[in-house]
């Protein structure tokens, strides 16, 4: 998941050839902040996976996070991932005006997690982290003018935090982005991992050229009237 100046929107959901085939329905929520799929998986479950990319300002997201939770998305399972553009975990700093969650966000934030179990991944011991580092933004500069956090997540499902798995903030590659991939990985069973497992990928490259194999989220998504 992550932007791409190539579709029409500020999101792009890109699956390979064994994923595509168990697309159940996809949708734009919010076009240029939030799309989803919805998988029918093996086990019959089903799972959406929604990618947002909301914007910077506390009162602009507010609605956003409304608009996700009343959508009618009724999958048992729930990933949400991308670059959140706010922070809530401790020791982030710089530009704290802008991404901090005022009282109407943290609002409909909260009734958003709890209405479908939503956890962070990254403070969850089931999801092993597979690299040291601990913010996935970092402006690169210094003094005053710093500013590193971690406003890109991955929210989980509780029964994804049964099953557990693996997560990982890559090396960012500064030439692209100030951002740095995010990976995470949940095994396919609450039981011991299976030999493969399902790569859910979040990389925040913007400016970068590439296409879907798959044009996603042509149609809206249903709502609760």
């Amino acid at each position: 998941m992550g932007t791409s100046q190539c579709t029409s929107v500020g999101t792009a959901i890109l699956v390979d050839r064994m994923t595509a085939p168990l697309i159940k329905e996809d949708g734009i929520l919010t076009e240029g902040r939030v799309e989803y799929i919805t998988l029918h998986l093996p086990d019959s479950s089903e799972l959406s996976i929604i990618n947002t990319y909301p914007p910077r300002a506390s009162r602009d997201r507010a609605p956003l996070w409304r608009k996700i939770n009343e959508a009618n998305l009724s999958a048992e399972h729930v990933i949400i991932g991308g670059d959140f553009n706010h922070w809530e975990e401790e020791g982030a700093k710089g530009q704290a005006g802008e991404r901090r969650m005022h009282r109407r966000e943290a609002t409909t934030w909260h009734h958003l997690t709890l209405q479908h179990g939503l956890i962070d991944a990254w403070t969850l011991d089931s999801f092993r982290k597979m690299s040291n580092k601990e913010y996935t933004f970092d402006n690169g500069r210094k003094g005053q003018g710093s500013a590193v956090s971690r406003i890109d997540k991955f929210l989980v499902s509780q029964e994804l935090d049964s099953r557990g798995g693996r997560i990982e903030a890559a090396p960012s590659i500064r030439k692209i982005s100030d951002h740095s991939p995010l990976v995470l990985t949940v095994w396919g069973r609450p039981s011991a991992p299976p030999k493969t497992a399902t790569y859910f990928d979040i990389s925040l490259l913007k400016g970068v050229q590439s296409s879907p194999p798959r044009s996603m989220g042509r149609h809206p998504a249903p709502t609760r009237s």
